[in-house]
């Protein structure tokens, strides 16, 4: 069933509590169902916007957005991510709290969204889901630890009715093996999937796409 009201995105900003303009792209559905997308370190929210497509046409608005000091996020170019301090970098919070809410006048509820993210944004995606209550995370090669953005409470404390699927390659070692613990934690709901030396992040998309149609019918 295609869904697609629009092949193009459209440009949104919005202001996260700590003052910071946040740029998203809006891919907008006729369907009931949101996904909240989160970027790698370093790209833009422009990664995700060949998944972005497939969802839309399967009836799921998506959202993905520049994090602060990436792409559009850089408040004029005052904030560059190259120069942040883990503490910076867990600000990035913010910028997910105001995505949400941007969603949330879209219609969107924790029960009817869901979270993809990607390296640190996939951790970032781990985090948000797990504290609202969000039925599915996509995490593509998350990890323990990415600068102070931690993951092993938030698997840890998935409820029932929630599900993380954690994948990785088997050649990004770091993000496999902290998969691998991961799912290990709470293994019925961290699911995990290793493909076979397709990267890291997005870039897993790019390599294997075949791995986008699983991700699709994930969701």
């Amino acid at each position: 069933m295609s869904s697609n009201l629009t092949s193009m995105p459209e440009s949104v900003f919005f202001l996260t509590e700590d003052g910071v303009t946040i740029a998203g792209d809006w891919y907008s559905s006729d369907g009931d169902r949101f996904a909240l997308l989160l970027h790698m370190m370093p790209a833009t929210k422009e990664s995700w916007a060949t998944l972005a497509e497939r969802l839309v046409e399967q009836g799921i608005s998506c959202l993905a957005i520049d994090l602060r000091g990436h792409g559009a996020s850089t408040n004029g170019g005052a904030l560059d991510y190259h120069a942040f301090s883990d503490a910076e970098h867990q600000a990035s919070v913010k910028d997910v709290e105001a995505a949400f809410a941007f969603l949330e006048s879209k219609g969107a509820t924790a029960e009817n969204t869901r979270m993809l993210g990607a390296s640190i944004g996939a951790n970032l995606a781990i985090n948000f889901a797990a504290a609202k209550g969000m039925p599915v995370v996509v995490a593509l090669s998350p990890g323990l630890n990415y600068h102070g953005v931690k993951t092993a409470d938030a698997v840890r404390a998935l409820r029932q009715g929630q599900q993380v699927l954690l994948v990785a390659s088997d050649d990004d070692t770091e993000s496999a093996e902290g998969s691998a613990l991961l799912h290990s934690m709470n293994p019925s709901r961290a699911l995990l999937l290793v493909r076979n030396g397709v990267g890291h992040g997005t870039r897993m998309l790019e390599a294997d796409p075949e791995l986008t149609d699983e991700l699709v019918a994930t969701l």
